[in-house]
């Protein structure tokens, strides 16, 4: 499927050029499939981060712009000198005063963060890059599917984008808000699947009424599952569906599974509990060969102990600040769930500031009446491993490990208020 079409320019960060780089994105994204609304979104991001280099860097100093086409989403991502932007700006819970010259010349910034749908800051080879994220619309499911007699056998149905919609609109009728919500846009789903980075696996009937199915998101290691969905009375099914899946799992490089959020159709035997209230089911899918876990002293034993019950070779090794500098701010992402009243927060940019911050984002959160507030933790990236003291300060506990869930793995924390300082 022809997605993946990179455009990629390099120009110097001098106000003239903000033409070329405003113009790049915005024919580029467009050329992608995203609405004019969308575009305009990205377009502004850039705008107001180039603005805001430009008139901070010297003239010497470029930035290297690239639109990806991703198939469901168009991603601009931007690169430049390292410590050029105010991380702190891009918190959702930041705020412009008029008595705040600093917090005005930064307003742009949190229009870029609020105009975009997904925000990663990241650093390398002494460059920052920030990648911003806006999906494609698509229409809602127009009707509802009810459950059907089943037809004649049933068989493994290629994953083609028709009845990709209709399985989409069968997990939609059926699960309602149980089912995430992507399901609710048809035409999302195929592309998701046609882009690549989403797989399904589908039974249907002689007269090709999708019965069953299940879908998942391949990541560098992991696979994370949604399902089994049966939509006729054969819970048999349930686990035909499970099996295909991990036939085409066993295909590819991915060592592991987890079903987040698994129905009540998921068949006995298969998986075994991670989350302790059974909402996260773990199947390993290979040898797991092992990698280094960072820590803070403070979650280390968690962590062994987890990987002990887990099977998985593991070395934890203790991270702590020893006097080394550290970036003044820190930025932190949210995804949320508003139907569950439920936000997972997750780490793009670590600072001497996190345990404020952090607090500040509990208390929006809060008050926006999220009643589950989780923190995802990748023991995979050293940096992350600082935020430890100021997580428990926080009020953030461990629960559980998500394998591979990351650069490494994802130490899996909730909120408890009583926790909290």
């Amino acid at each position: 499927m022809p997605h993946r079409q990179n455009i990629e320019v390099s120009m110097p960060l001098q106000a003239e050029f903000l033409p070329v780089a405003t113009g790049c994105v915005e024919q580029s994204v467009q050329l992608f499939g995203l609405g004019r609304s969308e575009a305009m979104h990205l377009t502004l991001a850039v705008e107001e981060v180039y603005s805001f280099l430009a008139a901070r860097t010297a003239t010497s100093q470029r930035l290297k712009l690239l639109c990806r086409n991703g198939g469901y989403y168009a991603e601009v991502s931007c690169r430049f000198p390292l410590h050029a932007l105010p991380v702190g700006a891009f918190n959702i819970t930041s705020a412009v005063s008029s008595e705040d010259e600093q917090s005005l010349s930064e307003m742009g910034l949190l229009l870029a963060a609020r105009t975009v749908d997904q925000l990663g800051i990241f650093a390398e080879n002494n460059e920052m890059q920030i990648h911003f994220v806006k999906n494609k619309k698509y229409p809602r499911v127009r009707e509802k599917l009810s459950d059907f007699v089943l037809k004649g056998s049933v068989r493994e149905a290629e994953p083609e984008a028709e009845r990709l919609k209709q399985f989409a609109c069968r997990v939609s009728s059926k699960y309602e808000s149980h089912a995430p919500a992507f399901f609710s846009f048809p035409g999302k789903v195929a592309d998701m699947v046609g882009c690549g980075e989403y797989g399904a696996v589908l039974l249907a009937d002689v007269k090709d009424n999708v019965c069953a199915g299940m879908f998942w998101r391949r990541g560098h290691k992991l696979a994370e599952a949604f399902g089994p969905y049966v939509f006729c009375d054969q819970p048999q099914l349930a686990a035909q569906a499970v099996e295909a899946c991990l036939r085409k799992l066993a295909r590819t490089s991915l060592v592991c599974m987890v079903v987040q959020d698994p129905t009540a159709d998921v068949p006995p035997g298969y998986f075994e509990i991670l989350a302790r209230d059974g909402s996260v089911l773990y199947r390993q899918l290979e040898e797991d060969n092992g990698t280094t876990a960072y820590a803070h002293s403070g979650f280390a034993d968690f962590l062994r102990s987890g990987y002990q019950q887990l099977y998985l070779p593991r070395e934890v090794h203790s991270v702590e600040n020893q006097g080394e500098a550290q970036s003044p701010c820190s930025a932190f992402a949210a995804q949320m769930n508003r139907p569950a009243a439920r936000v997972t927060l997750t780490s793009i940019w670590v600072g001497k500031d996190a345990a404020p911050v952090l607090a500040e984002h509990v208390r929006a959160l809060k008050q926006e009446g999220f009643t589950e507030i989780l923190f995802h933790l990748d023991t995979g990236v050293a940096e992350q491993a600082m935020l430890g003291p100021a997580l428990s300060t926080a009020g953030f506990v461990p629960q559980w490990i998500l394998p591979w869930g990351g650069r490494g793995d994802i130490l899996v924390l909730t909120h408890r208020e009583e926790e909290g300082l």
